[in-house]
């Protein structure tokens, strides 16, 4: 692991990579805040229309459907005749696959995938190389498969210190590769080709974990997964830039597809129907210019951060701009004068900057209706209703989150009600 502790001297935690705190302290007070942040969200739009909540989080999480489709999805029948088989040629497609080497599987979600797929072509002692962005880390909807498998991995932050271990501990079972992580630490793509690239032993398989390739295309204009370089395996999200449902797009070589897919099966990890049918939509209508005019609105928002709260601070991330939770609670302190270990750790003040701004401006972020294990960081994507907002806007709403986390921050009590409702 990079590190023992955070900042603030909490321990890390080994799967999810950061701090649990008093209030935050598992998954299942995790889950909680996810769930109340839904329920602010849908009492505002009951209450003042969905027009009311912005949505900031990068992500669309709708049906992807349209009218005419639903007729058919009353029953698997007419599902069979209308859409089986229809999606997987647009996921090849989508991720610029070869039909004849390669096939797709859809599943319910990304994490879904890298379970499923870690899970099957590891075992007990496989030696695993992970390369993620510095700054960033490998998602822990990966570290926790390949710990249940028993496999042994090691993170890399640079193609050089990855190519060094390669050269004096032998190619490993697994190369992981992690081009944008949850915290939106972008791999430069020349690091990434390299890694590609480097000699493998017969056993050695390359998966990239590329949930955020619609960004990679869109905003940092790099190709496709499998046109990048020799990949054995990969998956990317339906929803993340992508107008389409929450789901995994998995592709790889027939033979892997075939063994992990058997499993997917048995494990009810496919995505259902009317899911596959919108992931469907949603890579044939994919455009990449939406994503491109997000990214400039970020690049506008971004100077306005820096100018704010220091050029180290706010960075952009992809189409969108992150504030890392530590450096979060580091402005909170700054703005009330105070010093020593806050009370709350990084994951808990991202979440409360999330939830005040939900719940007094609308803005609806990842930081608030993210599943548990994502990254502890205030992000402020573009799509799909940056521009909606304007800078301004956006601006003086985390201004207000941040003022909200300046008086909790050494309250528990408060702070545990506005992430937890109790």
């Amino acid at each position: 692991m990079s590190t023992a502790t955070d900042r603030y001297g909490n321990p890390i935690d080994p799967i999810v990579r950061y701090a649990r705190g008093s209030i935050l302290k598992s998954t299942d007070e995790e889950v909680v805040r996810m769930l109340r942040a839904r329920k602010i969200a849908g009492d505002r739009v009951r209450t003042k229309g969905k027009d009311s909540v912005y949505d900031l989080s990068g992500m669309n999480r709708g049906s992807g459907l349209t009218a005419d489709e639903v007729g058919d999805l009353t029953s698997h029948v007419p599902f069979f005749d209308r859409f089986e088989g229809k999606t997987e040629p647009f996921a090849l497609k989508h991720m610029a696959a070869n039909p004849e080497k390669h096939s797709a599987l859809i599943l319910n979600r990304v994490s879904a995938a890298n379970f499923i797929a870690l899970t099957t072509v590891l075992k007990a002692g496989d030696r695993v190389f992970c390369l993620a962005p510095l700054g960033g880390i490998t998602h822990p909807s990966a570290v926790r498969p390949m710990a249940m498998a028993g496999a042994n991995f090691t993170e890399f932050f640079s193609f050089a210190d990855l190519e060094r271990a390669w050269q004096t501990e032998g190619a490993p079972r697994l190369l992981l590769i992690t081009p944008i992580t949850a915290s939106k630490k972008h791999l430069d793509y020349s690091e990434f080709k390299r890694a590609l690239a480097l000699p493998r032993a017969a056993h050695t398989l390359v998966f990239v974990d590329d949930a955020h390739m619609a960004s990679r295309i869109g905003f940092f204009e790099e190709p496709p997964t499998f046109a990048v370089g020799d990949v054995d395996l990969a998956v990317c999200s339906a929803d993340k830039h992508v107008a389409g449902p929450r789901a995994g797009v998995f592709v790889g070589r027939k033979d892997l597809i075939t063994t992990i897919g058997s499993r997917a099966y048995e494990l009810g990890l496919e995505a259902q129907a009317g899911q596959y049918v919108g992931v469907a939509n949603a890579l044939r209508d994919f455009d990449p210019k939406v994503i491109k005019r997000a990214g400039e609105l970020a690049k506008q928002v971004v100077e306005v951060l820096q100018a704010q709260y220091g050029a180290k601070r706010a960075y952009l991330g992809g189409p969108g701009v992150s504030i890392s939770g530590d450096d979060v609670l580091d402005i909170a302190r700054e703005q009330s004068g105070k010093s020593g270990k806050p009370a709350l750790v990084a994951v808990e003040a991202a979440g409360i900057v999330a939830m005040e701004m939900l719940e007094q401006d609308g803005v609806l972020t990842i930081g608030a209706v993210s599943m548990p294990g994502s990254s502890p960081a205030v992000r402020l994507m573009m799509y799909p209703d940056g521009n909606k907002l304007g800078v301004e806007r956006i601006a003086a709403s985390l201004e207000n989150g941040i003022s909200r986390l300046v008086k909790v921050m050494d309250n528990p009590d408060e702070a545990r009600a506005q992430l937890l409702g109790a």
